[in-house]
Parts: structure tokens; C-alpha cells; sequence
């Protein structure tokens, strides 16, 4: 399948793929989709939101903007879906981004399951599925708001501290060790204990001194109220 003479991605034979933009607005669809939903061609399924091809109660629910968090990219997922003249039937999905022409798209990918399911367990499943999803999603934008305030407090007082610098402190008050910091930023132990020989030389710290207890002090917080604050 092509969208804007794209190629999409990771299409199998026989799945039925529908396109949305971030708000769920559904913008185009193969064949099979039109199939499984009972769509009589694009421009019909086009005047709905991807919400609307799901059951009631799940599509108040539906987010206003797909996260990362709310896509399943790696695997398929059992969910309930609803047909254009309302019967709901299972099918397994798998949801990715795709970047057209500079805009951000998500691509479903559909399988009809012909096996017997508990329709109405699996509409329970998927609810608390999209809720722990958007708890995810609340709790990420909470983390960067949170960066964001530590960034500003620590620039203020230490300007020749960098964005990655601060990016270090900031999980150093979190109280995470150099394998954990690592982690995080996706770098080497080196690379951590580079960055806190550089932090601890701009902070002019002596041997002696501590360089949490320091950071910490300079924004008046303990760190149990920091990890507290910015978990």
C-alpha cells in the first residue's frame, strides 16, 4: 500500500491498514479496511475519527492525541472493534508512526480474529488498558515539566553548566548510580563519569565535597523531597 506515493511500512498480505493523523481523524485506508468495517470507499470512512470505529463507551476514552504510549509498535494487540452498523467483533492491531511528507501519521494494522472471544471482558481489558496508557502519558509530560523547572533553577545558578550537564545532575539528585544514569541517557559509565568530573570542575567543588549534597543545597531541597517531586 502507498499513501502520497509513500510506500507504508511493515504491510502483510491481506491486512486490512487504516491511516490516521495524531487526533485519530482517519485519512485514507486500503481495501481490506473498507471490507472489515463495512465502508463502501474512502471518502465514506473518511468523515470519521478512528473513535468512531470503536465501542461506545472505549471511544470516550479514545485520546485526543495518540502519545507513544498509547501505540502498541511492537506487537499486535487483541482489541474490540465496531462495525459500520454497530456489531462489535475482536480483531489483533498493531498501531505505528509514520513520517509523510513531514507530517507525523499513525498506521494501523488490522487482522480480523475468527476465534470465539468474550466481547464484553475484552471491552473491559481495553479500557483499563487506555487508562493505565494515559496515566503513562501524564506521568511523562509530569517528568518534563519537572526537568524543565530543575533545568531552569540549576542554569541560574551554575550557567556554565550545559544541557547534558544538567541532564546529569538532574538524575543524580534522583539518586541514580552511574549504571542507572547510563541507562537513561543512552550513554557509557565513561561517558557518566566524564560528565561528573566536568560538572564537579565547573562547580568548583573540593575533593572532599559532595556533589549531590551540593546540588541539592543550591536549590534548598532534600532529596527526599526532590525524588519525590520529580517521580
Amino acid at each position: 500500500m502507498e499513501y502520497r506515493n509513500i510506500k507504508i511500512e511493515y504491510v502483510k498480505e491481506d491486512e486490512a491498514i487504516i491511516i490516521t493523523q495524531l487526533n485519530g481523524q482517519i485519512v485514507t485506508c486500503n481495501a481490506q479496511a473498507l471490507e472489515l468495517f463495512g465502508y463502501n470507499s474512502i471518502q465514506d470512512i473518511n468523515k470519521h475519527n478512528m473513535r468512531d470505529l470503536m465501542p461506545d463507551d472505549f471511544s470516550l476514552l479514545f485520546p485526543e492525541i495518540l502519545n507513544p504510549e498509547h501505540l502498541n509498535d511492537t506487537r499486535y494487540e487483541l482489541h474490540v472493534v465496531k462495525h459500520k452498523n454497530g456489531e462489535l467483533f475482536p480483531c489483533l492491531i498493531r498501531t505505528l508512526y509514520q513520517t509523510i511528507e513531514g507530517e507525523k501519521l499513525v498506521v494501523g494494522h488490522l487482522q480480523k480474529v475468527k476465534e470465539k472471544v468474550d466481547i464484553e471482558k475484552l471491552c473491559l481489558e481495553q479500557n483499563i488498558l487506555v487508562l493505565k496508557r494515559e496515566l503513562m502519558v501524564q506521568c511523562r509530560k509530569n517528568r518534563e515539566k519537572s526537568y524543565k523547572e530543575t533545568y531552569q533553577q540549576l542554569f541560574e545558578l551554575f550557567p556554565t553548566l550545559n544541557n547534558n550537564d544538567i541532564k546529569v545532575c538532574h538524575y543524580i539528585m534522583l539518586n541514580f548510580d552511574s549504571t542507572k544514569i547510563a541507562e537513561q541517557l543512552n550513554i557509557t559509565k565513561d561517558g557518566v563519569f566524564a560528565a561528573r568530573k566536568r560538572i564537579r570542575k565547573k562547580l568548583q567543588l573540593k575533593p572532599n565535597e559532595d556533589l549531590c549534597k551540593k546540588l541539592l543545597s543550591s536549590i534548598d531541597c532534600t532529596q527526599e523531597t526532590y525524588v519525590r517531586k520529580k517521580l
